[in-house]
């Protein structure tokens, strides 16, 4: 038996994580070309990808907190405070119409595993807040065939959605189902609801809803239609069961995983 040493398994955890990284990283260079068109759609869907890299560097610091290295440390601050600089930007571009363009890179995904990450850096701003964040999977394994960035760019719209509009001391259930040929991921919390009007008006591109953020946390009005132009592009569904004064559950249906994916080249 093959006996690491914490200083190898931290090596192993930091190669993982740059692989992680990469591979967001490559999907965003992916974006094609834009326009002035294009900017508000790009924009919003960019600073989701910066929440993912921000959060996956403030996980790392916590992971290694205890390493000798201080320049790692130094490494990881700086990513997050570049993350933090160019998320502050953003908001500035989201002024005018959106695209549609993406492309994806579909592979097997652990959703739930991705999901309870995601829900992990979430921890710290619900805490804040006196949100208790109630994480629920199945004990058998939840693989899609997936784009594992343009899920937790999807997750971060419906975490933050439920957080920001949320009263400090409610709960946020976040949920993993499994079905024979899909996977269902929910976020269900105790906001205001929704009503019929702002039923038929979710998932439109630049459009505010009549529920404002409980302790007046920014809305683009764009978080909605980028997480329904992804899922949409994976295949998937989303979709919304709310009643006004009753909170809301958002729903995306993913394919599940099978090993006779492997056999063609799929490209979305």
């Amino acid at each position: 038996m093959l006996v690491t040493t914490p200083k190898e398994e931290t090596i192993s955890s930091i190669i993982k994580a740059k692989e992680e990284l990469n591979k967001a990283l490559s999907s965003i260079e992916q974006l094609p070309p834009f326009d002035p068109q294009n900017t508000a759609f790009v924009a919003h869907l960019l600073n989701n990808h910066l929440t993912v890299l921000s959060g996956v560097a403030e996980l790392l610091q916590l992971t290694l907190k205890d390493y000798p290295n201080k320049e790692v440390h130094l490494w990881l601050s700086g990513m997050r405070r570049v993350c933090d600089l160019m998320a502050h930007l953003t908001p500035k571009l989201i002024n005018v119409q959106s695209s549609e363009e993406y492309e994806l890179r579909l592979e097997k995904v652990n959703l739930a595993l991705l999901v309870e990450r995601a829900c992990n850096f979430y921890r710290r701003i619900v805490e804040a807040k006196l949100i208790n964040l109630i994480f629920e999977a199945p004990a058998e394994s939840a693989f899609a065939w997936t784009d594992r960035v343009a899920v937790a760019a999807t997750l971060d719209n419906l975490l933050s959605n439920a957080i920001k509009f949320s009263e400090p001391g409610s709960r946020v259930w976040v949920t993993i189902k499994t079905e024979t040929e899909h996977i269902l991921c929910g976020v269900r919390d105790e906001g205001p609801g929704l009503s019929s009007d702002d039923l038929g008006k979710l998932f439109q591109k630049g459009v505010r809803l009549s529920a404002q953020p409980t302790m007046g946390e920014p809305s683009s009005g764009y978080g909605l239609a980028v997480a329904k132009t992804l899922v949409d592009k994976l295949g998937g569904e989303i979709w919304c069961e709310s009643e006004l004064g009753r909170g809301s559950s958002f729903w995306i249906k993913l394919p599940r995983f099978q090993e006779s994916l492997l056999l063609f080249n799929v490209k979305i």
